[in-house]
């Protein structure tokens, strides 16, 4: 699998869909969330940061907006009522939606997640400290989360109980960390959930084919 491929992978994983929590409840949100992306070094763990990534969000609509080398921005824009995504890329000159019907959990690898004793406020808001372990993690992960807010605006890790604030992901480029920088309120414009006609609907499969020839 090309650098490619590798990297088209990582963002469909990053953004799929999990299995819904049944039986909670949270409290409505609608407004903005901004994240801190970090490398985290390999040897002295030291993060290294990279970029922000910021989340608008309703209880029924999600926008993704986050950072690449590869291809710059890229912005998810997510209908949590019908399990429908868009991806939006820009690749050789050309803007691309590329469609993702999301399946219910979708996610290949299975985390094992034990709650801890202990917490902290991250990004002003009260969190919870939970252990993450995947076989994709060289060592189990000391992650933070909110019972205030709904998973489903992040949706990583099936059956967590709240919002992740600080939780880390295993990339090609090494174990990333994303932290919480802030939490804010606010009423959104509906033209933040659509893409203009310039973009071309595609297919996964079909983009990576574009991109491959």
């Amino acid at each position: 699998m090309n650098s490619t491929h590798r990297f088209i992978s990582y963002l469909v994983f990053s953004f799929l869909f999990s299995t819904s929590l049944i039986g909670q409840s949270f409290q409505s949100f609608e407004g903005k969330m901004v994240y801190s992306v970090e490398v985290i070094h390999p040897e002295t763990k030291k993060p290294k940061f990279i970029s922000l990534m910021t989340i608008y969000a309703n209880d029924t609509l999600v926008r993704t907006e986050s950072e690449s080398t590869n291809f710059g921005i890229q912005i998810v824009i997510k209908h949590l009522t019908h399990r429908k995504q868009y991806l939006l890329i820009e690749a050789n000159s050309k803007k691309y939606a590329i469609q993702q019907p999301a399946p219910k959990d979708t996610n290949s690898t299975k985390y094992i997640l034990r709650n801890k004793c202990g917490g902290k406020k991250i990004g002003g808001i009260k969190s919870k400290k939970i252990e993450i372990s995947s076989k994709m993690y060289p060592e189990a992960q000391i992650c933070y989360y909110s019972k205030k807010y709904s998973p489903h605006f992040l949706e990583l890790f099936p059956g967590i109980k709240g919002l992740p604030t600080e939780y880390f992901l295993m990339t090609e480029d090494g174990l990333i960390k994303y932290t919480l920088r802030e939490i804010t309120p606010t009423k959104l414009s509906p033209t933040l959930f659509t893409f203009t006609k310039d973009y071309t609907k595609i297919s996964l499969n079909d983009f990576i084919d574009l991109l491959s020839k």
